[in-house]
């Protein structure tokens, strides 16, 4: 499941955020001022949304605090919608920018979009209940590292880094190649995917990979 950090000081604002993306499957944390958000700011954090305006300081000014800590994609939501404000806005490390009032499909689909651009260098990747550490090739499931092996690991990596990416079976054997210079047979591949889902089991009664029959695989939590 996905963490979003909301920092918005408009309670009505708050709730109805707060709902729409617990409907879609998000785990929502709500700041209401800059004091609050550095209680709540982590590495778990995947994604922030944030107001320029708030109660104790000014929203860019924020961004740029955070941009020297953490990496987690960014998104403005904020009335402010003249072009100098955006500039600035993103300029200051900002990835998005949506004003209000949103439609929330369209919100729906920069979160989705913006969850998806998880950086290839990231040391550390979290997701769900998942950690993994890629400079040490390790993956940890509530703090209790998996013995996964390197094939199996990079299957995982690539899932994670494609997030709601269909992943063709193909694709994922020219990975394995190109990474562990071992060629995988087809059928390899579904026994190191099998001993992926038995590792990883199941994150709140659901499974963490899709299998789409005859095309490939997806990561969905």
């Amino acid at each position: 499941m996905k963490k979003i950090l909301v920092v918005e000081d408009d309670e009505l604002i708050q709730s109805s955020l707060k709902e729409a993306l617990e409907i879609k499957g998000y785990q929502v944390i709500q700041a209401t001022c800059v004091k609050q958000t550095w209680q709540y700011l982590d590495d778990s954090i995947d994604l922030m949304i944030m107001d320029i305006r708030l109660p104790d300081g000014n929203g860019i000014t924020l961004c740029r605090q955070i941009r020297e800590q953490f990496s987690m994609p960014l998104l403005f939501l904020t009335c402010q919608n003249d072009e100098d404000s955006i500039v600035e806005a993103l300029n200051a490390g900002g990835d998005d920018y949506v004003c209000k009032p949103f439609g929330i499909k369209e919100l729906y689909a920069r979160i989705y979009s913006l969850l998806r651009r998880i950086p290839m260098n990231k040391d550390i990747i979290y997701t769900a209940d998942l950690k993994i550490d890629t400079k040490q090739y390790k993956v940890f499931k509530n703090n209790q590292e998996l013995d996964l092996g390197l094939v199996t690991y990079y299957i995982l990596l690539c899932l994670v880094e494609n997030h709601g990416v269909v992943i063709t079976r193909n694709h994922l054997l020219d990975l394995v190649q190109q990474q562990t210079q071992h060629f995988v047979e087809d059928n390899t591949l579904s026994v190191h995917m099998k001993r992926l889902r038995n590792k990883l089991g199941t994150y709140q009664n659901q499974l963490y990979i899709e299998t789409l029959r005859g095309v490939g695989y997806r990561w969905i939590q």
